[in-house]
């Protein structure tokens, strides 16, 4: 379990397929399977969907909607088969794996629980159950710290019980129904309920808790908070990409470990994985296009896309059959309405693709670079996992408007370039500055010049707007260069290992 699945994950991450493991070294009654969330379409499937567009139109009236109906709960805690107490409890039983070479380096445990939903009672209104995300590291047979840094529900719920000194009860829930995931990134609230908008969810009564638990959960995990006890977990892979060195410090005691027979243990890959990104990212946009759709003239049609490598700090866009100044305003209201993340927006006038090829290349199609087509903002809020804020917490953002029509796209490939030419002009992609194109992109020794997601990385995580984006009258140039703290690495030995495992694999299949 050190490391594996996810250097299994990173070899075929462009492929990007789901990754069942039906025999796992040291726990042979369990199997393990990732990145079920890794594609818009597997997550619109999950959702009972037919497209990713349907959930962005369902999504924001379910999720935000107030229902009055009563959760049902069985009397029977039959789903469950095995029932572990006492001095029989061990978090090591489950195989729980390490994923990135930093993880856990502060105090050596580097074992993650990532797919987690910590489940717990408003304890200010008992009738109110809330789903929560927290990377959860165990550091003791019976106890883990975990991270409530979100500032959401959660950190809601434990604050009221430390400063009343209770120790709040909370369940653990690995592998229920996948719709469970969704609901629990959207930063709601009472999502048992609101589950069952989708589909019929069955739950079943907690075994030493009171709080209920679905019942298709494959491992349940019942604990309590210690409100007086904290552990210094961390550093961990975050979704930016790199190693997040943050905590909230939590610490919570285990009560009982509950499991079905031969459990699948799902696990979600961290930092800035398709699942990872796709998780908190689809039903923010389900959320901000809904706002778009209800706030602008209704005859445009409107289309944005948030990239998953670009960890929402990056969107596309475009605005058809608009009147002037429209594209603008779009782009406007999405950096207002995704305050915590988006800092570079795209929009084209007239559908294009939505990728950043088509976006720098729309760039380099304008005549002049004006103030017609940017749209800046100056020293504005941002999320704090954004390693170029500046020392006040804040960052510049940006709306570049193009007119870019469908156009031939010739790529230039050498060794310490790559140029993207069109009539109108060239995009230049270097790590040193060679050339005066009317687009040049600088990006930092390690990001692979040929890998337009690298590029895109680089641009939406290692460039402040304020600072690094230079604007001339007919020259745009991106640094991102940035200093930015230790990227997620799975160990060199292991990484190799499994590539050289995929590659006889794939000379077999071929």
């Amino acid at each position: 379990m050190d490391f594996e699945p996810t250097a299994y994950y990173l070899n075929l991450s462009k492929s990007n397929p789901v990754i069942l493991f039906n025999k796992v070294d040291g726990f042979h009654n369990f199997s393990l399977v990732t990145n079920i969330f890794g594609s818009e379409e597997r997550l619109a499937t999950v959702a009972g969907l037919n497209s990713i567009s349907e959930v962005v139109e369902r999504w924001s009236s379910i999720a935000n909607s107030e229902p009055n109906e009563a959760l049902l709960v069985s009397e029977e805690t039959t789903p469950f088969i095995s029932k572990i107490t006492g001095e029989d409890l061990n978090l090591s039983d489950l195989p729980v794996p390490s994923h990135y070479e930093l993880d856990g380096s502060k105090k050596g445990f580097s074992r993650y629980i990532t797919s987690g939903l910590t489940t717990t009672i408003d304890p200010e209104n008992q009738s109110t159950i809330n789903l929560s995300f927290s990377r959860i590291q165990p550091f003791e047979r019976d106890k883990f710290a975990f991270d409530a840094g979100s500032r959401g529900h959660l950190w809601k719920h434990l604050s009221v019980s430390r400063e009343a000194g209770e120790r709040l009860k909370m369940t653990i829930l690995i592998g229920p129904n996948p719709i469970f995931y969704l609901l629990a990134a959207s930063f709601i609230d009472n999502e048992y309920v609101k589950a069952n908008k989708f589909f019929n969810v069955k739950f079943s009564k907690g075994y030493l808790n009171k709080i209920p638990i679905p019942s298709d959960t494959e491992i349940a995990i019942e604990a309590e908070f210690l409100p007086n006890e904290t552990f210094d977990e961390g550093p961990f892979a975050e979704y930016v990409g790199y190693m997040g060195y943050d905590s909230t410090r939590f610490v919570a005691k285990v009560r009982s470990i509950l499991m079905k027979r031969n459990p699948i243990y799902y696990d979600i890959q961290p930092s800035n994985s398709s699942e990872h990104v796709n998780l908190f990212s689809v039903p923010r946009s389900s959320l901000v296009m809904k706002s778009v759709r209800e706030a602008l003239p209704k005859d445009p049609i409107y289309e944005v896309k948030w990239p998953h490598y670009g960890g929402r700090f990056m969107s596309f866009g475009y605005v058809d059959h608009a009147e002037s100044g429209l594209a603008k305003q779009l782009g406007i209201t999405i950096l207002g309405l995704d305050p915590l993340w988006n800092k570079i927006v795209f929009i084209n006038e007239g559908k294009t693709e939505l990728t950043l090829e088509n976006a720098l290349t729309n760039l380099a199609q304008l005549t002049e670079f004006s103030e017609n087509h940017i749209a800046k903002i100056s020293n504005t809020f941002i999320i704090s996992s954004d390693p170029t804020r500046n020392e006040l917490g804040n960052s510049g953002k940006i709306v570049f408007v193009t007119e870019g029509k469908s156009t031939r796209v010739e790529r230039e490939v050498k060794r310490d370039i790559v140029k993207l030419k069109t009539k109108q002009g060239n995009v230049l992609i270097s790590h040193d500055y060679t050339d005066d194109q009317k687009v040049n992109v600088i990006v930092s020794q390690d990001i692979d010049l040929k890998d337009l997601d690298q590029i895109g990385w680089a641009i939406s995580t290692r460039l402040n707007p304020d600072t690094d984006i230079n604007i001339e009258k007919n020259k745009i140039t991106f640094l991102a260069t940035r200093k930015v703290p230790p990227v997620a690495r799975v160990p060199k030995s292991v990484k190799e290992k499994v590539d050289r495992k995929m590659a006889l694999l794939r000379d077999r299949i071929h």
